[in-house]
Parts: C-alpha cells; structure tokens; sequence
C-alpha cells in the first residue's frame, strides 16, 4: 500500500510532517508512505520548504 499525504503551498506543518512520521512506524510489508505535492518545491504558512519526493506512476502497470 502506498500512502501519500497531499502538501500543498502555504501547508500547515502539523498536518504534512506529524501523520507520515506516525504512519513510518507501521512495519507491514509492502507499506510506503511519502509526501506529495503539485510543485517541486512548497512552502508551509510559517515559511518551511519541503521539496517534492520522487514521483511515482499514477496508475500500476500492467499484469502481465
């Protein structure tokens, strides 16, 4: 399962950064958690940049 929690400009700290340090501490298999955002790089409502983690497919490839 791949969890990404939404950030977007002008972020609110609490909401982006608290909820992905609780959910790393899941330790199932095949669990990723990552922040996403629609800019390489966003800025938080008290001026804290997060860049942009590595994008991933929209959609999972095909089975062959």
């Amino acid at each position: 399962m791949h969890i990404a929690i939404l950030t977007f400009e002008g972020f609110n700290e609490l909401d982006s950064l608290i909820a992905p340090g609780i959910l790393h501490r899941v330790k199932k298999p095949g669990w990723r958690v990552s922040i996403a955002s629609p800019a390489p790089r966003v800025r938080s409502m008290n001026g804290v940049v997060l860049e942009a983690q590595p994008r991933w497919p929209t959609r999972a490839p095909p089975t062959p």
